[in-house]
């Protein structure tokens, strides 16, 4: 039924064997029912969903950054973030309005803490494209991929990654996320 007043004008038939299945097609094809000609096939499989990629199962570490100039992109954040030999996992910048344009701040992760500590005391209030910028933990400063949905988990001390709770949230990077 379209709704509940106006019938498709389709049904499903379920029969008993491979057998008999091909006998109604066979005899009924192209009958007359009620004024109508009816056309019969066989049902198609439906089609299976590919279900969306699992994230990935390691833990980040993620780092606010703040006092960038609008032109800086995501390339411009992880090379200046490598430069010193720090591997960083991502860099996101922030953009909002339309048309869109850069917020002003970014978050970059990190594989470990070590090196996101090490980041934080280095790249804090360096000159970035002719900018002093300022560098602080996340408020998701700890990222944890969870199983059932591709969600993060964070801890606002984050000190380990064993202090962490089993419930998650998802992380949107907006104004709520400034240090």
């Amino acid at each position: 039924m379209y709704n509940k007043t106006r019938n498709r004008g389709l049904a499903f038939v379920t029969m008993a064997s491979p057998e008999e299945a091909r006998v109604a097609l066979n005899s009924l094809e192209s009958t007359e029912l009620d004024g109508r000609i009816i056309k019969m096939a066989y049902a198609k499989p439906e089609k299976k969903k590919i279900p969306p990629p699992m994230p990935s199962k390691h833990i980040t570490f993620n780092l606010y950054v703040e006092n960038l100039s609008y032109e800086v992109g995501a390339k411009d954040l992880r090379e200046f973030f490598t430069s010193d030999g720090t591997g960083i996992v991502n860099a996101e910048g922030v953009f909002e309005g339309n048309p869109r344009r850069s917020a002003g701040y970014a978050f970059v992760s990190f594989k470990s803490k070590k090196e996101a500590e090490a980041a934080l005391a280095t790249f804090h209030g360096k000159l970035f494209t002719g900018r002093k910028i300022r560098v602080a933990r996340s408020k998701q400063f700890v990222k944890v991929p969870t199983v059932k949905e591709p969600a993060v988990e964070s801890s606002e001390s984050g000190d380990n990654a064993t202090e962490l709770s089993s419930t998650s949230e998802q992380v949107i990077a907006d104004d709520s996320d400034k240090k």
